[in-house]
């Protein structure tokens, strides 16, 4: 009798507990669907505003992501070169080559030790910032018998690190810390007109890594460049070269630029290919610096050098938007200027071709001025300021007289 009392009021218990669950759940419903019917009652009223405000807002989200997929693959909207890219140098550089190895005799005050004394150049021009040539494989003994390369100084393997010619070599590595206490630095370029480059002599992606990573390494470099011309521009090898590049561009986040020659209408498919080897293997171009000289019957009729020179970069300029573009980096043409150097050989270079005169380097540096080239230079500091005999040049830095005023620009 007293279990079935016990169950009869668990039986009303549950009774009790599952009306009130039910009063729960009515009351809830209820709720929501008075507030569903104001919100549908208020929605009816003011329709077109929300229908607007979905609209507008559904744009902005699709702008938005189509500005962000943009920016991203393209760069069009906002590229600006890297601090790797520029190494702390300034983005409207004047920067002349110097011949680290052109014997300057030492009775000049121009001379330290046979090679050029750029602190006293830096001391009369205000010029801090160089490119040093030439790296090369030692001419009589390129590789040694393990394949490593012998690299030196203009290909004269007593002027290097292990040399024999301790005297010229000291006025090279006095010279490099005399720029850079005076605020300035140097960049260092590989191969030249002459003789083998690195990437010639070898063909080992591995000795080139270590070959660049040693000199990088040897002068603290910021800064390489690799001057491609005559018979350095092969294809295959420079793709070899590229990725041994892009490896130590990696490790070190040193600058890359590259120097290539050009006609008056612009880089010819060699330069092209090269450009994409480099490009193709990722590394990251801070300057293509176009060697703006020795036209030889490029000319358009009225034209001197200064004008082909002009009309070369103009073109060179479009060729690079298409290059990059081609890669998925659509640059605007003020980046793409931004990307341009020009490099002139100054006075006279040979029987072959014109005088390069200063009013002609003018015209240069006007549309350098105009266009903001990221870099003007010339051939060689060493003529400018008369360390070299120049049939053509009589008054000493009358070319960087002419062209200064792009650096202050």
């Amino acid at each position: 009798m007293e279990n079935n009392k016990t169950k009869i009021a668990n039986i009303n218990t549950n009774v009790k507990n599952n009306s009130k669950n039910r009063k729960h759940k009515s009351g809830f419903a209820l709720f929501w669907k008075r507030l569903f019917r104001r919100d549908t009652r208020s929605f009816k009223m003011n329709k077109k505003f929300y229908l607007t405000s979905i609209i507008v807002l559904s744009a902005l989200f699709v702008f938005s992501i189509a500005f962000i997929i943009v920016d991203r693959t393209t760069n069009l909207i906002n590229y600006t070169p890297s601090p790797s890219e520029q190494a702390g140098w300034p983005t409207k550089l004047l920067a002349p080559f110097a011949d680290m190895t052109s014997w300057v005799p030492t009775s000049s005050e121009y001379s330290d030790n046979g090679v050029p004394n750029l602190e006293k150049v830096s001391d009369e021009t205000g010029l801090l910032y160089y490119h040093f040539g030439f790296i090369q494989p030692s001419t009589t003994k390129p590789l040694d018998s393990e394949g490593n390369i012998r690299w030196c100084w203009g290909g004269y393997d007593s002027i290097s690190e292990n040399g024999a010619d301790a005297y010229q070599y000291s006025g090279i590595i006095n010279q490099m810390q005399k720029v850079r206490d005076l605020g300035g630095d140097f960049c260092i370029s590989f191969g030249g007109q002459y003789g083998k480059a690195p990437w010639i002599v070898s063909q080992d992606e591995n000795k080139l890594y270590q070959m660049y990573l040693d000199v990088i390494k040897t002068y603290n470099c910021k800064r390489i460049d690799l001057d491609i011309e005559e018979s350095n521009q092969g294809e295959n090898e420079n793709i070899v070269n590229a990725r041994a590049i892009k490896r130590v561009q990696d490790e070190t986040g040193v600058a890359v630029s590259l120097t290539i020659p050009i006609m008056p209408y612009g880089w010819e498919q060699k330069q092209i290919n090269i450009l994409k080897a480099y490009l193709n293997s990722g590394v990251d171009i801070s300057l293509i610096n176009s060697m703006t000289m020795c036209y030889g019957a490029g000319l358009l009729s009225g034209e001197d050098y200064g004008d082909a020179s002009v009309r070369a970069i103009t073109n060179a300029v479009e060729q690079m938007q298409t290059i990059y573009s081609n890669l998925g980096i659509n640059l605007t043409p003020a980046q793409a200027y931004a990307k341009t150097g020009a490099t002139m050989a100054i006075g006279y270079e040979s029987s072959l071709y014109p005088t390069f005169t200063v009013a002609m380097a003018k015209k240069v540096a006007n549309d350098a001025i105009k266009n903001n080239y990221g870099m003007i230079s010339y051939w060689s500091i060493n003529r400018d300021a008369k360390m070299e005999s120049n049939q053509a040049i009589t008054n000493i830095y009358t070319y960087f007289d002419a062209l200064k005023g792009y650096a202050e620009s």
